[in-house]
């Protein structure tokens, strides 16, 4: 079954090419679902989602044959159906439910604060040593990012720079900086 007549029967939602569907497609289904999914039964399910949303994409009209191939047109969509369920499936275990019932302190711990801990330990000191050794841009950008907690895009405007800009020079920093913490490491701790 040619392309064309694939996709005619795909509309019509005939078995023939639904099965045909699955069996040319099931590959390129598993390596969108692949990248994003190790559990061998979460894959399975991923797989129906996938193909389905693709024919209900597909019976909307959203395929044009004039813009390129239906694989490709395929492959597209089940990579964005992939991640957007990745991403609805992080959300959903990102939230956190209280139930209200726990009890406020009345008065803070005294005790510090673990980040305050960590900044006096020995763990603190070589941060800080590598984060010394970093060009000024990269440490203020760890420190805006982390220190601060800012979210990428303010990071961007404090910087004057673009949101793509401060995603690549944070990684390049995160990099220089693991790397200089790397050096510090006792050659017994980094071989383990």
């Amino acid at each position: 079954m040619d392309e064309a007549d694939l996709v005619d029967g795909l509309r019509a939602r005939r078995d023939d090419a639904v099965r045909e569907y699955l069996a040319r497609y099931r590959s390129l289904f598993h390596h969108c679902i692949a990248h994003f999914e190790s559990d061998p039964v979460r894959r399975e399910d991923l797989l129906s989602d996938l193909a389905w949303h693709a024919l209900e994409r597909l019976s909307r009209d959203a395929f044009d044959e004039a813009r390129g191939s239906f694989g490709t047109w395929l492959y597209r969509v089940a990579w964005c159906r992939a991640v957007d369920l990745k991403r609805q499936q992080g959300a959903r275990r990102r939230v956190q439910l209280t139930s209200g019932l726990e009890e406020l302190p009345e008065r803070a711990d005294p005790a510090p604060e673990p980040a305050e801990d960590l900044g006096q330990s020995e763990i603190g000191e070589r941060v800080r040593a590598a984060l010394s050794e970093l060009e000024p841009e990269s440490r203020r950008l760890l420190e805006l990012r982390h220190g601060d907690g800012l979210q990428m895009q303010d990071v961007a405007d404090a910087l004057s720079i673009s949101l793509e800009q401060a995603k690549y020079r944070l990684k390049r920093a995160t990099a220089a900086l693991r790397h200089g913490l790397l050096a510090r490491l006792p050659r017994e701790e980094v071989l383990e």
